[in-house]
């Protein structure tokens, strides 16, 4: 049990406030000016503190300094009716726990409190690192998948062929790109990287190619292109499915005869780098549809290597936090060294449809709003998941049902082969909801079944042979 320091002159508040205390199993201390919470504060040492900015005698923010430097570790969270972007900025910089606008609204005060009484244990945390500097992102990955990727990196690195790196959006084509050149002869020489998708149609060519001076309007000084810039190392081409079709009747002709022009001349020049292209769509289908010319896709995908999404591959996820958390580190500017387990569970139970980009923005989002050196349940928001404790419970339950079910499925027939996947998850739903409703009513089967909105006997015929769970 905790004890929980409320200071704020009106008494709704307070009253509100030891009321949710109360239903949280921890005790309060009620005061009602600046003065009676730093003389509670040094005589108690509460657990948290919440502190009003406005209030009889000295203000909040000057009685949270000095509860700071009295001891820092307290979390306090400041409170108040009077909002400004000058006093919050005040509050954190004083070193506040977090900031609460009023009128309150008590489920943001309940998760505030919970996440400043969380303490990470030694034995709760599953991923710990001392890495702090800006190392380069790298590909990571214990995984079946990622480890015969490995195996293709090295087996291509040395060779001249080119290779089509395929995979959706946020998956690390690039990493991989990368590693194909760090890890060969060309290691040396220039990596030169394009988003294809990225550039207007009217300056793509200008861009890769270069052009010559006069060639175009504008064209005031010749300029040597991407093609050029890459000298004898890497030209990566990204999403190489959006580029026009005139240019990639030009790329394959570069590809064939190891030289081009730059816009406005006849004059050849030899290309010597290689060439690694991805795409996050199905080129074969594309060219089906008439969008990608079939020529250059067969000159492209003479070995193709395809990144599987972080959804398939789970189990890299622990490294790849931890690879990420010191990047992230060095990006704020912070020093957080551990992360819990539970952080990890609802990490890899997540569906991840922007990929380890997606994971990596959560991990940097996470390291900003830490508030210790390790990452808890609380700093954690996926925002294409919503919290349990949020939102109307059929509405969680379908939010969480349909990425289950994205993973059965995916996962197909049961280990022995029968298409039984309808049958089990109905079944593991059901025996769910009787256990849990079993568990709340102690047991009585009359009252579990009201519960559920089921008669008694159809919950008999449901349940196992003897006695019920306790």
């Amino acid at each position: 049990m905790a004890t929980v320091l409320i200071a704020d002159d009106e008494r709704s508040i307070c009253d509100a406030f030891a009321a949710l205390v109360s239903s949280e199993g921890h005790e309060s201390r009620i005061v009602a000016n600046g003065d009676d919470a730093l003389r509670a504060f040094t005589a108690a040492r509460p657990d948290v503190v919440f502190l009003d900015v406005r209030m009889p005698g000295r203000d909040g923010i000057t009685i949270l300094k000095e509860m700071q430097a009295l001891d820092a570790t307290v979390p306090v969270i400041i409170m108040t009716a009077h909002g400004s972007l000058a006093t919050a900025g005040e509050a954190l910089r004083a070193n506040a726990f977090d900031y609460l606008g009023k009128p309150l609204e008590l489920v943001q005060a309940r998760a505030v409190l919970r996440r400043a009484l969380h303490r990470p244990t030694a034995s709760s945390v599953a991923i710990a690192t001392d890495t702090a500097g800006h190392a380069p992102i790298q590909l990571v990955g214990n995984s079946a998948a990622m480890q015969e990727i490995f195996k293709l990196i090295v087996l291509l690195a040395d060779n001249e062929l080119t290779v089509l790196v395929q995979g959706e959006s946020g998956v690390g084509k690039e990493l991989v790109a990368r590693a194909l050149h760090e890890q060969g002869s060309r290691r040396n020489q220039p990596f030169v990287a394009v988003n294809c998708a990225a550039i207007p149609e009217t300056l793509i060519e200008s861009v890769l190619f270069g052009h010559e001076r006069g060639a175009f309007t504008d064209a005031r000084e010749t300029r040597a292109g991407l093609f050029e810039a890459a000298g004898r190392g890497t030209l990566f081409l990204d999403e190489i499915s959006e580029l026009p079709l005139h240019l990639q009747g030009k790329l394959l002709r570069v590809l064939q005869e190891r030289n081009f022009e730059r816009v406005g001349s006849v004059t050849a020049m030899p290309f010597a780098a290689r060439v690694i292209a991805a795409s996050n769509r199905d080129l074969a289908a594309a060219v089906t549809d008439g969008k990608f010319r079939d020529d250059l896709f067969h000159r492209l995908n003479l070995v193709s290597i395809r990144v599987p999404p972080l959804r398939d591959r789970l189990q890299d996820i622990p490294g790849l936090v931890q690879a990420l958390l010191a990047r992230a580190n060095a990006d704020a500017g912070k020093q957080v060294r551990a992360v819990e387990s539970a952080v990890v569970e609802i990490l890899q139970r997540h569906s991840w449809s922007g990929n380890v980009r997606e994971l990596e923005h959560t991990i940097k989002r996470a390291v900003l709003l830490a508030k210790g050196d390790t990452l808890t349940v609380h700093d954690i928001q996926l925002e294409s998941a919503p919290d349990a404790t949020t939102g109307e419970p059929a509405d969680q339950l379908r939010r969480n049902l349909r990425q289950i079910a994205a993973r059965w499925v995916a996962r197909g027939a049961s280990p022995d082969g029968e298409a039984t996947l309808f049958a089990d998850a109905v079944g593991t739903l059901e025996t769910a909801l009787i256990e849990t409703a079993l568990r709340i009513t102690q047991g009585n089967r009359a009252a579990a079944a009201k519960l559920l909105g089921i008669n008694r006997a159809t919950l008999r015929n449901k349940l196992p042979d003897g006695e019920p769970p306790e």
